[in-house]
């Protein structure tokens, strides 16, 4: 720790040295991986959608909170059982090149993603409306339901109701960009999936939204600088920039911020404890319940892990309080379950115990008395170092042998979606904030390997319930399905569960009005007002 401390002292005294003053009126923020292309059909990673979700907006998008509230939209209606959504479109909404945002922009932008020479991979997003399957693959020339009755509405018919699928039109690929309607002397242009350049004006480089940012300045892999779009609908944000610098090293960020180039540091875990230590700081640091889980995957067709008393058994043997205390500080909740905490269907379910004795009479029972042996495949990452070191230690005493595999992401991930590994450390994010979104792509069996279900997990019961809790609109009625599919996973023990982690930000006593979003598309920067103080 001290070495980090003196390293980050270096650092910020060069950062120090260099620096010029802050705008007053501009936010500076980082990025930890640069941009590649800024075309909302897509987005893959965190650092794209952040910028994407600035500059573009959808029918709705995501309040800090996560709920679904109105943005080129202003209210809507949902009739015929919730598989038909009539949008009313704001009539002021303009893209940040001054032509009107009508329904047929939002109509030719949802077809652009599905078109059949569409690269985009965000095409399930919208492949539950009626006809998009069809439409994806050439044999209509439209999408069925989907339909623009005047400038001002939209409508959209799924095949069947979806009930998290208001919180789908708020990710970037339902984004709508300028299709050549409200006086645009052009459509947009088709999706590729060739890297953005500064050529032919394609979208991916040269965004035109309509958010309540604009892109002014983009140096690659340095920093992007995002204005107000003065065609904006309602009140302006009141800074006059935000400046995105690509800052990858997590000291780096640290040196920065606390030198005073940098207003919103998200704090690493090795630093946790010291900026909570600090008095000064204590009451600018927010935190939230990431949406994420961290486990163990357990391949559930492999050798001794096809039997669910053997899965619960490794589950008992490794003490998951003790991982969570050391590992995370203390700063994790420990997972029950897949849904984390904050979303509807998260249960504090009794845990497994760490109970070595009882998970070795659980190995005898099931015939393995001696043990066995096998890999537990990760990327090599800090935590993943520490995780899966001690996961291996409490299996050893169980008398489970385990090989740790490192490979590199791509490697790692095709040999655990093809089912070529005994166990994995993994994640899962959250690509929208729904009990849904954890349990369908995580134990659905039609999404075994390389579609989430990456344990190979089978239950019948478990995939009629979760086709039941997608067709159900009621929300109180969906919440009990959720915690109830959680429930039989979590006994049928597919993974060694692990924990919740919580992140934490730390905020320049110059800014004011920033609320931590449940997820990273929740915040717009329109309510920060920035004052004359400084970091220090």
């Amino acid at each position: 720790m001290k070495r980090s401390i003196a390293l980050l002292a270096f650092v910020a005294f060069l950062t120090g040295c260099s620096k010029s003053p802050l705008e007053g009126d501009v936010l500076y923020l980082a990025l930890e991986t640069s941009p590649n292309k800024l075309d909302p059909a897509l987005v893959i990673d965190v650092a794209e959608g952040q910028i994407c979700s600035l500059i573009y907006q959808g029918l709705v998008r995501f309040s800090p909170e996560g709920d679904v509230v109105p943005a080129a939209a202003t209210n809507w209606e949902i009739e015929a059982n919730g598989t038909r959504y009539i949008f009313h479109l704001d009539p002021r909404a303009r893209f940040s090149n001054g032509t009107r945002l009508l329904a047929k922009d939002v109509k030719a932008s949802f077809e652009r993603v599905l078109s059949p020479t569409s690269n985009s991979p965000r095409k399930w997003v919208l492949d539950r409306i009626a006809g998009a399957a069809e439409f994806s693959r050439g044999t209509s020339e439209s999408i069925a339901g989907l339909s623009s009755p005047d400038d001002s509405t939209i409508v959209i018919e799924l095949r069947e109701p979806f009930g998290p699928f208001l919180q789908l039109l708020a990710m970037p690929a339902a984004a709508i960009v300028p299709t050549g309607g409200g006086g645009a002397p052009s459509a947009a242009p088709p999706v590729s999936a060739t890297a953005a350049d500064d050529s032919g004006g394609e979208l991916a480089s040269r965004p035109v939204g309509s958010g309540k940012w604009k892109l002014d300045r983009w140096e690659r892999g340095d920093f992007l600088e995002l204005s107000p779009n003065p065609y904006h609908p309602g009140e302006p944000p009141r800074i006059k920039r935000i400046r995105y610098r690509i800052i990858p090293e997590a000291f780096t960020r640290i040196a920065e911020f606390e030198a005073g180039t940098l207003d919103i540091l998200k704090i690493p875990q090795a630093e946790l404890d010291r900026f909570l230590g600090d008095a000064s700081r204590r009451d600018r640091i927010q935190s939230r319940p990431e949406l994420r889980v961290a486990y163990i995957g357990l391949n559930n067709t492999r050798g001794p892990l096809k039997n669910p008393a053997v899965r619960r058994a490794l589950n008992l043997a490794v003490d998951v309080d003790r991982i969570v205390d050391v590992l995370t500080g203390g700063h994790a909740v420990r997972a029950t379950g897949a849904i984390p905490p904050g979303l509807p269907g998260y249960v504090k379910r009794e845990p497994y115990a760490y109970a070595p004795t009882e998970a070795g009479r659980l190995l005898r029972a099931a015939g393995y008395g001696d043990g066995f042996e096998i890999d537990i495949w990760q990327r090599d990452s800090p935590e993943g170092n520490r995780v899966v070191e001690a996961v291996q230690g409490y299996l050893l005493e169980l008398g489970v042998r385990v090989r740790v595999v490192k490979r590199e992401w791509s490697a790692f991930k095709e040999a655990v979606s093809r089912g070529r590994v005994d166990a994995f450390f993994l994640d899962w994010y959250a690509d929208y904030p729904n009990g849904e979104n954890f349990l369908y792509p995580l134990f659905h069996s039609e999404n075994a390997g390389g579609g989430g279900n990456r344990s190979f997990f089978h239950n019948t019961r478990v995939d009629s319930l979760i086709e039941s809790a997608q067709r159900t609109v009621d929300r109180s009625t969906c919440t009990e399905l959720y915690e109830t599919i959680d429930g039989l996973v979590y006994d049928q023990a597919p993974w060694i569960y692990l924990f919740f982690p919580t992140s934490f930000v730390v905020v320049s006593p110059r800014v004011q009005g920033y609320t931590y979003p449940v997820l990273y598309l929740g915040e717009d920067f329109s309510q920060i007002i920035l004052s004359a103080e400084g970091n220090s």
